[in-house]
């Protein structure tokens, strides 16, 4: 039987949630930027992959949620944006799913999907 459990998201978890957010959309930045010079369909269906990950990482963020796109919040360093969609699948792991909002179990398959199609 399933509990009907409503603790609040733990913060940690919400704070990995945020920064899984933030190297999502970073990867995609990246991905689209690298679409636009190569012709190789495969960044283009990265890219969109990427964007529908951060479209559904964005929607498990509580609405008054800052996701650190302000200018003066640093953007990851990395320009591969399989690494940085590789740092935001480690992030998955570092809370239990129970401390995740409804629907993170979702975006980690999202998100390891789009590791198997396109990583290496």
């Amino acid at each position: 039987m399933m509990s009907a459990d409503h603790r609040p998201t733990d913060l940690d978890a919400a704070d990995s949630l945020v920064a899984i957010a933030r190297l999502l959309a970073r990867a995609s930045d990246m991905a689209w930027d690298q679409a636009a010079t190569n012709p190789d369909p495969v960044l283009r269906f990265l890219g969109l992959g990427l964007d529908l990950a951060t479209s559904q990482a964005l929607e498990l963020l509580p609405g008054s949620t800052d996701t650190g796109t302000d200018a003066d919040e640093p953007a990851p360093v990395e320009t591969d944006p399989l690494e940085l969609l590789r740092a935001a699948e480690e992030l998955t792991r570092l809370h239990p799913i129970e401390d995740s909002p409804p629907g993170t179990s979702q975006l980690i398959a999202a998100i390891c999907d789009l590791l198997n199609e396109h990583a290496p």
